[in-house]
């Protein structure tokens, strides 16, 4: 086995776990900045929550490139048969690795879920109040 790929695997992930854990209460506060409307603090947290979210791209970008010289499909099959040939001991602080990933990233999730419903609900009461006839339009406004 590829022990170099394997180790840039669990690395990704372990990193993952981390960013996930920063992230989930970035979306919390941009709950509440959203409803507040605070759109300057809420400019300055969508930029960390950015970051993060580029972070763990890179991430799953490069755990992807590992999986594949595993022979490997960047799936949970792929991530279960990694898992069956692996030692027990690295199986089972592994499979623990993942399941970590795998709440936090269903939490945030769900959170950016209610964000986006806060947001929708946003724009509906928007549209009611100025009289918009389409989702896409926007009211004709004097410029000066």
């Amino acid at each position: 086995m590829n022990q170099t790929a394997l180790r840039q695997i669990i690395s990704t992930l372990q990193q993952d776990a981390e960013l996930l854990l920063q992230l989930s209460p970035l979306l919390q506060k941009q709950y509440v900045l959203m409803n507040l409307r605070k759109s300057a603090e809420l400019e300055q947290l969508n930029q960390q929550a950015s970051v993060l979210l580029e972070l763990l791209q890179q991430n799953a970008t490069e755990r992807h490139s590992a999986m594949a010289s595993l022979q490997l499909q960047p799936t949970s099959q792929g991530f279960d048969r990694l898992l069956s040939i692996l030692p027990e001991k690295i199986r089972d602080a592994s499979q623990q690795l993942l399941d970590k990933v795998q709440r936090h990233t269903e939490l945030c999730q769900q959170l950016n879920q209610k964000n986006g419903e806060l947001l929708a609900q946003q724009r509906q009461l928007m549209q009611n109040l100025l009289g918009m006839e389409s989702k896409t339009s926007y009211p004709d406004m004097p410029l000066g």
